[in-house]
């Protein structure tokens, strides 16, 4: 009876340590399982084979599920010197609390110590404005900051970041791996004053902080989901699976009921990731903005005497010389000239980690003159923008019709993403306009045939604001099918390929209706049948101006002029554009457009809506 009670009672031990068939299919089948996993429409999206014990874990939850519970229960190493337990910590503790497993936990030293060093207490999505000058960066990004649990310096907290690590840093050749995923993507962490280096001094992109109201359970999770998601990498695709839909899956593997990854299917702009977590019922407690260096630099500035502003200038530039002559000033302007200086200072040089030596011992000394002043600093909040919530959706929809030199026609235009200059700017950078996909397709009454009046892959417009500190070019750039319609053909006949790129300048004087100025020297490239030559080359001046009376009512004219090397005739536009907002998603425009031969004068209502499905 002892042996037989003996062989019953290990029976049961085994059974309890490790469950049966059914309830491995049947665990596998559920959604906090399925997110560990990054599982959809029945695989997973990691592709890197590290992430799987099982061969075939990629596309069977349950086989994985299996050869992790076998794997949790030895000592064997699985990569390197860790077990199972210390690679797939996250999986673990789930799978421990799922089946109830009588199995010891081990210690994982190189885990722990991980960890420990971040020490995650809470957690803030923080998302960083668009940077038209990097094609991964366009639409913005995201990334998670891990708070520490006692506080401290926050720039020390550590950084949650997935990116594509591409292979080439030729342009074409990048938009085109990203688009079709042939390069991959990966997690990594980093301190948070890393992103600040890089976000708001170098690129000088403001920054916004969501808090996250996350229970402590789920924090931990979470930091051992990022462990584990070291083991892999993922396809990385600019337009669905980028960096902010994988940290959508990263916080759904550790708080599975959020579904936030679940809102997105065809395209993921960051943007929306953020609209879409801020529509989950008391999951964003708080938001803050961080400005950039470069607003900061300019709010401060502003505290300064206009007399006192060539001393700045001199201080920024290190012209020693002019620190004894702010002995006449009073010390609170003393303070600013100094505050001010600095921040030149820091812009003019690049935030370099090892500045030279001469640079070094000089603004050694500028410190120095300025601690004994004893003065508090000068204050240099700039002006809270409006959040990106508070900005129109991404995706666009238009319908209208006018009257052209051809005669009547109706209009239906589709803008996948994002945003132009005619658009109410609340939520996006004032002058900056990013088209991808956006197609004109009218219907003419005469002839009762739709055709194509405009196509672009990509249509970008940076204005950046002359500035006596801030010089940076204005540039655009257009690539995709045009209307050449001073070689007088019929509309659905007049199509050619058009690569239309300037450099030029701009200025924001502070004048009545808030204008915004620019001029730019272009080059135009174009390829069509109708060209008698099937290509042509040309270029020369565009200008134009941006008026906005109120947030409501923007207003954009412009002109153009091309000369072409070719025997073909140039081409002249001025085009004038009038935009109500009706409400936040909601506008109507009103546009006049005059290339000779042709005119025509339209109206259109756009609708914006969002990638992400809100729950």
């Amino acid at each position: 009876m002892i042996a037989l009670a003996a062989a019953l009672w290990l029976v049961q031990g085994a059974a309890a340590a490790f469950p049966a068939p059914a309830q491995i299919r049947a665990a596998a089948a559920e959604r906090p399982w399925l997110a560990l996993l990054h599982y959809k429409h029945g695989k997973s999206e990691a592709d890197g084979p590290g992430f799987f014990l099982s061969p075939a874990g990629k596309r069977d939850a349950a086989a994985e599920l299996e050869a992790d519970l076998h794997a949790f229960a030895s000592t064997a190493a699985v990569d390197r010197d860790q077990t199972a337990q210390c690679r797939y910590p996250a999986r673990y503790f789930w799978a421990k609390r799922r089946f109830s497993l009588d199995v010891a936990d081990q210690p994982c030293p190189r885990f722990e110590a991980w960890r420990d060093a971040i020490d995650a207490g809470s957690v803030t999505l923080v998302f960083a404005d668009a940077f038209l000058n990097n094609p991964s960066s366009m639409y913005g990004h995201t990334f998670l900051r891990l708070r520490r649990r006692g506080g401290g310096q926050p720039l020390l907290d550590y950084t949650i970041n997935f990116a594509g690590n591409p292979d080439t840093d030729n342009a074409m050749f990048y938009a085109f791996k990203g688009v079709f995923g042939l390069f991959p993507g990966t997690y990594s962490t980093m301190p948070y004053y890393m992103k600040i280096q890089e976000y708001t001094n170098i690129e000088s992109r403001d920054l916004w902080e969501y808090d996250l109201s996350l229970s402590s359970d789920v924090v931990d999770q979470l930091v051992r989901h990022a462990w584990e998601l070291g083991s892999t990498y993922f396809d990385y695709y600019f337009f669905s699976e980028n960096c902010s839909y994988q940290l959508l899956t990263l916080l759904d593997g550790a708080a599975p009921d959020l579904h936030l990854s679940d809102s997105f299917g065809f395209g993921t702009i960051p943007a929306d990731t953020v609209r879409v977590v801020l529509s989950r019922p008391g999951l964003v407690i708080a938001r803050r903005y961080r400005p950039s260096h470069v607003h900061e630099m300019l709010a401060r500035r502003t505290k300064v005497p206009p007399t006192d502003l060539p001393l700045v200038d001199r201080v920024g530039r290190l012209d020693t010389a002019a620190l004894p002559l702010l002995a006449s000033l009073p010390k609170t302007d003393q303070a600013a000239v100094l505050d001010s200086g600095y921040d030149y200072l820091r812009y003019r040089e690049g935030f370099s980690d090892k500045p030279k030596p001469q640079l070094a011992a000089a603004e050694r000394e500028l410190l120095l003159t300025r601690g004994r002043l004893g003065e508090p600093p000068t204050d240099a909040a700039p002006p809270t923008p409006h959040p990106l919530e508070d900005g129109h959706e991404t995706f666009r929809v238009g319908v209208g019709g006018g009257v052209s030199s051809w005669g009547i026609f109706q209009e239906l235009s589709i803008q996948p993403a994002l945003h132009d200059l005619p658009a109410d700017s609340r939520g996006y950078i004032e002058g900056s306009q990013l088209e991808m996909g956006a197609v004109v397709a009218r219907f003419d009454d005469r002839d009762k045939l739709p055709y194509i009046e405009r196509a672009a892959f990509a249509d970008i417009v940076s204005l950046t604001p002359w500035d006596r500190w801030v010089r940076k070019p204005s540039w655009h750039v257009f690539a995709g099918v045009t209307q050449a319609k001073e070689l007088r053909r019929d509309p659905r006949n007049a199509l050619v390929g058009d690569i239309n790129p300037g450099i030029g300048v701009a200025a924001s004087p502070d004048v009545p209706l808030r204008p915004l100025l620019y001029a730019f020297a272009d080059a135009d490239f174009q390829q069509g049948r109708i060209i008698a030559q099937k290509v042509r080359l040309g270029g020369g001046p565009s200008a134009g101006v941006l008026l906005r009376p109120f947030p409501w009512w923007r207003v954009l004219a412009q002109a153009s002029y091309t000369e072409y090397l070719e025997n073909t005739p140039h081409a002249e536009r001025l085009t004038a554009i009038s935009s109500w907002t009706l409400w936040r998603d909601g506008e109507l425009r009103v546009t006049l457009d005059r290339r000779p031969p042709d005119s025509e004068a339209g109206a259109s209502l756009l609708v914006y809506f969002g990638y992400g499905a809100s729950k």
